[in-house]
C-alpha cells in the first residue's frame, strides 16, 4: 500500500468519501487504511486541504490488481460545508460511520443521505456501525433508513482502529461499485 502515489496506466481510480460526525474516527479510519500513527501528529501518507488543514483529509490506497480509491475524511462542521459538497460530488462511494447505538445516529444518517439525494449522480452508500453492536441492532438500524424511503443501505459492523474490518467494508463498497459498471 503506498500513499498519495500517481495511479498506473490502465488503473482504476475512485475517491470514497468517510463521512459521520465529529469523533467517530474518520480520521483514525484514514490512518488505520493509509498508515500514519493514529495518536502521533503526523500523518504519513495523508494530506489536508490547502486551506490550512482542518477541513478535510486525504489519501490513496492500492487494492491490487490496478484498483486505486482515494479516501477522503469528510469534515462534519458547518462551516466546511462546500468541502463537504465538493467531497460527496466527486465521490463514487461513502462510508457513513456512525454509532448506530446512539439516539442521534439515525437523525445524522438521515440528514447525510439527504445530502447525498441532492446530488446530480449518487455515490453508493455503505453504514459503518464504529461501535460494537448486535446483528439484529445493525439491521433494525438498515430497516430504519429503509423505510424513510433510502432503500437498502448496508450496514457494516467496523472498527475504525481496525484495518482488517475497514478493508472487508472497502471490499464490499467495490463489488457494490462494480456491480454499477457496465460489463
Amino acid at each position: 500500500m503506498t500513499a498519495l502515489q500517481p495511479p498506473q496506466p490502465g488503473s482504476m481510480r475512485g475517491r470514497v468519501c468517510l463521512l459521520g460526525p465529529a469523533c467517530i474516527g474518520k480520521t483514525t479510519a484514514l490512518r488505520s487504511l493509509c498508515g500514519g500513527d493514529s495518536h502521533g501528529a503526523a500523518d504519513a501518507g495523508m494530506s489536508t486541504c490547502p486551506d490550512g488543514g482542518a477541513g478535510a483529509q486525504l489519501c490513496e490506497i492500492d487494492l491490487g490488481q490496478g484498483q486505486w480509491l482515494q479516501l477522503i475524511g469528510c469534515p462534519c462542521h458547518e462551516g466546511f460545508g462546500s468541502v463537504r459538497q465538493w467531497a460527496l460530488s466527486t465521490s463514487v462511494g461513502v462510508l457513513l460511520m456512525v454509532d448506530i447505538l446512539q439516539v442521534s445516529a439515525q437523525e445524522h444518517a438521515l440528514r447525510c443521505l439527504d445530502e447525498i439525494a441532492a446530488l446530480d449522480a449518487e455515490p453508493v452508500v455503505i453504514v459503518l456501525s464504529c461501535r460494537p453492536a448486535s446483528g439484529a441492532q445493525q439491521q433494525a438500524f438498515g430497516a430504519a433508513l429503509l423505510a424513510a424511503g433510502y432503500g437498502v443501505v448496508p450496514v457494516i459492523q467496523a472498527d475504525p482502529r481496525d484495518r482488517a474490518q475497514l478493508l472487508d467494508a472497502l471490499g464490499v463498497l467495490v463489488a457494490l461499485l462494480s456491480l454499477q459498471s457496465p460489463a
